[in-house]
């Protein structure tokens, strides 16, 4: 081969290095500048929420903070049964009031799991809540008639749309206590996506949703609380997902030895009480929260099936014999 072509040859090599070079510094560049974390902490919904998110802009930083804020507020203010001027607590007094749209879709949403689930997710459970003592921390014996008579109030079929307003059977409440902390989490989400945010992670209260990859483009871990003792016991990853977990030891009672979670089976009106933790997989969080109270109440196996149905990922922790267990699906 000529000097020349040794030369010519050489040459482009050198370019294409350049190119590569080039390229490099440009995703470092863009790495580096997208590299400030943003957090956002407050306690709304009934939770502790934290937000954290990756951006360059801190102008645009300041807006998004603002308005997730405002989002939270204005959810607290619809959602929070716990508040006497809520929309919630409103529907419950008066039996019926006028809901934004957005509150529409989440009653509707609510509607579709509780029928998905053989109406074991059902937000027109509360007056069996408020029986059990978990609003007031007052628990009460089990009353076998009493229950019986709570029941007749629950029945998810009984809501009623006329236009923008929702009617209630006369006795009944609702509480979006198994929903509405991820349906938080589902609006935070759209906000950021809105500001083409592509890393950040959720957390309403333990209902996650993860925007794209950490800011080390690595999936992001999520630990799993250990329902039978301290710190995690598991941590899985996820990329641009959703997940919920529910488990027995977050609000309970124990009388005569037997622990008595906050989570009621609506058709029988007794607590559930064959799980230790569910964790549901999914890409809306609100879907997850959901569906996470429903398998808490079908227990591990029929629970298990349900979620391979649907091929659906969920972590069921539960006790057989004394010793906890593990299953996961799909």
């Amino acid at each position: 081969m000529c000097a020349s072509c040794n030369t010519h040859t050489a040459h482009k090599g050198t370019v294409r290095l350049l190119k590569v070079c080039l390229v490099l510094l440009c995703q470092l560049f863009v790495n580096c500048r997208q590299n400030t974390e943003y957090v956002y902490r407050d306690f709304l919904v009934g939770a502790t929420c934290e937000v954290k998110y990756y951006l360059d802009n801190a102008s645009t930083a300041a807006d998004i903070t603002q308005e997730i804020h405002a989002e939270l507020v204005r959810l607290d203010s619809l959602l929070n049964r716990f508040s006497d001027i809520s929309l919630v607590s409103e529907l419950n007094h008066a039996g019926r009031a006028q809901v934004p749209e957005d509150i529409r879709y989440l009653f509707l949403l609510s509607d579709s799991v509780s029928r998905l689930t053989d109406g074991l997710f059902d937000i027109s459970v509360a007056p069996l809540i408020e029986f059990w003592g978990f609003y007031d921390h007052e628990f009460a014996n089990p009353d076998t008639a009493k229950i019986q008579e709570m029941l007749k109030l629950v029945d998810h079929r009984e809501i009623r749309f006329q236009k923008d307003t929702v009617i209630l059977a006369t006795g009944m409440k609702i509480d979006f206590g198994g929903i509405a902390q991820g349906y938080a989490a589902d609006r935070l989400a759209g906000i950021l996506r809105g500001y083409h945010v592509t890393s950040a992670l959720i957390n309403i209260g333990g209902e996650i949703v993860a925007i794209g990859k950490s800011p080390e483009a690595r999936s992001w871990r999520i630990g799993i609380k250990n329902p039978r003792g301290e710190g995690l016991i598991e941590t899985v990853e996820i990329e641009t997902r959703a997940l919920s977990t529910s488990g027995d030891y977050e609000k309970f009672f124990v009388v005569g030895g037997i622990k008595y979670p906050h989570i009621i089976n609506p058709n029988t009106g007794f607590p559930a009480r064959e799980f230790a933790s569910v964790t549901v997989f999914h890409d809306r969080a609100a879907v997850a929260d959901a569906i996470a109270t429903a398998v808490c109440i079908m227990g591990p196996v029929k629970g298990a099936k349900f979620l391979d149905s649907l091929g659906i990922r969920g972590i069921i922790y539960y006790e057989e014999n004394g010793v906890l267990q593990r299953m996961e699906t799909p």
